[in-house]
């Protein structure tokens, strides 16, 4: 009698393959779930370096209005030049280009700056423009 509860109680020692199949379907569920809220954020983050580059351009444009009596470069390839007043403005020729490949655009005459300063912006892959100006809450 004894033997017979000992035996029923070895029967059962390792987990079965239908508890294997829900735990890794478990963890591959839970892991699907992170990785896209990893490529979300992934994403977002690109977008604030674009920002941020945006505003390291608008700084060399003013250096360079500052030795250039007033006047903003005719375009950013300008950053990259010496010249009889100083430079350059900036040291890689791939800060011009944004994290997507593209070159950030340049408008002098700034319009969406109200005239003040350049406008220098870039498109992400969904569409956004990112750019130097104010942002208006919306």
């Amino acid at each position: 009698m004894i033997l017979r509860k000992e035996a029923r109680r070895n029967r059962r020692t390792a987990f079965t393959l239908m508890e294997m199949l829900v735990v890794v379907a478990i963890i591959v569920a839970l892991a699907g779930i992170g990785g896209l809220f990893l490529m979300q954020a992934l994403s977002d983050t690109q977008g604030d370096l674009a920002a941020v580059q945006t505003k390291t351009l608008t700084n060399a444009c003013n250096m360079y209005k500052i030795k250039h009596n007033g006047q903003y470069p005719e375009s950013l390839q300008q950053l990259l030049q010496k010249d009889q007043r100083g430079g350059p403005y900036l040291d890689d020729p791939e800060a011009l280009k944004d994290q997507w490949g593209q070159f950030y655009q340049y408008d002098r005459s700034g319009p969406r700056n109200n005239g003040v300063r350049p406008d220098i912006w870039t498109r992400s892959p969904e569409g956004k423009e990112i750019g130097n100006w104010p942002v208006v809450n919306q």
